[in-house]
């Protein structure tokens, strides 16, 4: 089989080489995104001594920046410089963390210290949603549409090689150099990685933006022509509640693994992020090829409803059994998100018109940042401080057994998935798109010719 490079897909030494750097920016901003987003913020937030409900706050502040997308699609379309700004915001959402990471030597009031750390986040937040929206974009008009599934499967294999090998670093790291220390060191490495990353897209073309409509500072009309695009706006629907479903559980299986399964760095590094990267990098290949022939949404359709019930899974965990658990999670997670991830993202852009894009991109990121992430993430914090004590109290008058508070969230968010893959995915039209029973037809003819 030919290996799949950049110089196969790609034929144009100016494109090429755009793609090329592309892919390298991953390779570092792959470790910022996993260290601020995964198992050592939740470890930093657990060394601080905040509860779940402000450790969910402080993973939906980044997020809120969703909020103000439209304003940055806005300036965006008016400007048209969307290299410059892709760059400027870049930095601005990185550079914050470099003083979240020493905050905690200097000031011990926990009060003070969460409400500063709010103060830096809301910067990066809005560093954030500028470039958000100016790389969808970017990547709409540049990646042709014949091979998109195909690069970003390249780039998302060469992201998870980058992610196994780092995860297992700083895993190893934060179990041995323990405290605060430890987590400045990782944060601080992190961010000027993540500053490599954007200073890699200084290399790539950015092509002429494709002429819409007049953009003025109309909120209301903006909105109102995305939600009206009859395609896109049944995608932007399924997006919410898809997302509102992850992101209720999404934060706490980190924290969960470290306080009540007893899991080390190490562990979730090496049986977490270790075992879901390499069969990721196995089958994100296969995924990028099969969307490219039958499309995005029947990928989406399996590897959704597969996903539904994985949340389940976590509730027959225990600090005993947690091995065989979470192996079997991240082999499954590892066959099918890399099919969500890519899906979901070649669907956006292939839903939105080439015409104001960026205004789709976020419109959409808004109502996902605010109601299918933000929220969420805060909903799942205040159920298990709030409600999950009265359920259990509840359950052990009657029953006299109780269930680990997190897992409420878990059993939520398995139902929400169900809901959204089973009856809101299925009402998207996407052009080119075969059925799921194009791809069982398939899948039995290769077998019989084998």
């Amino acid at each position: 089989m030919k290996r799949l490079t950049i110089t196969n897909l790609v034929e144009d030494k100016k494109l090429r080489q755009s793609l090329n750097y592309v892919i390298l920016g991953v390779c570092f901003g792959i470790v910022f995104f996993n260290t601020t987003t995964g198992a050592p913020i939740a470890g930093f937030a657990k060394e601080l001594g905040f509860g779940d409900l402000l450790y969910a706050i402080i993973l939906a502040l980044p997020v809120l920046g969703g909020a103000i997308q439209i304003f940055a699609s806005i300036i965006l379309e008016k400007t048209k410089k969307r290299k410059k700004i892709f760059l400027l915001s870049g930095f601005v959402n990185r550079l914050p963390w470099l003083f979240i990471s020493i905050l905690p030597i200097f000031i011990s009031n926990r009060n003070l210290l969460f409400n500063i750390i709010v103060f830096f986040l809301i910067i990066s937040s809005i560093g954030g949603a500028f470039l958000n929206v100016s790389f969808m974009s970017w990547m709409g008009d540049l990646v042709p549409i014949e091979i998109r599934g195909r690069f970003f499967s390249y780039r998302a294999m060469v992201a998870t090689i980058v992610s196994f090998i780092s995860g297992l670093t700083i895993g190893k790291f934060l179990d041995t150099v323990s405290g605060i220390y430890g987590f400045l060191i990782v944060f601080t490495i992190a961010t000027f990685l993540g500053i490599i990353d954007i200073s890699c897209f200084f290399k790539v073309y950015d092509p002429p933006m494709k002429k819409g409509i007049v953009i003025e500072n109309k909120i209301k009309e903006i909105f109102l022509k995305v939600l009206k695009h009859d395609k896109f706006s049944k995608f932007l629907i399924f997006g919410v509640i898809w997302n509102f479903a992850l992101n209720i559980a999404g934060p706490f299986f980190n924290i969960y693994m470290l306080k009540y399964l007893k899991m080390s760095f190490l562990d979730i590094a090496l049986y977490v992020q270790f075992i879901n990267n390499i069969t990721s990098i196995i089958s994100v290949r296969l995924w990028g090829s099969i969307i490219d022939k039958f499309g995005n949404k029947p990928v989406l359709q399996i590897s959704t409803s597969v996903l539904s019930f994985l949340p389940l899974l976590w509730c027959v965990s225990s600090p005993n059994n947690w091995l065989i658990i979470v192996v079997l999670i991240q082999i499954i997670a590892g066959i099918f998100w890399p099919a969500i991830d890519l899906g979901y993202n070649n669907l956006a852009l292939s839903l939105s018109p080439d015409e104001n894009r960026s205004l789709y991109i976020a419109v959409l990121n808004f109502f996902v940042g605010t109601f299918g992430i933000a929220l969420a993430y805060i909903i799942g914090g205040y159920i298990i401080e709030n409600v999950s004590p009265h359920i259990n109290s509840l359950l052990y008058r009657i029953f006299r057994n109780t269930l680990v508070s997190y897992h409420y969230v878990f059993i939520l968010s398995s139902i929400l998935r169900f809901i959204a893959s089973k009856f809101f995915l299925s009402r998207i039209k996407e052009e080119r798109a075969l059925s799921i029973e194009d791809i069982k037809r398939d899948v039995i003819k290769r077998i019989s010719d084998k």
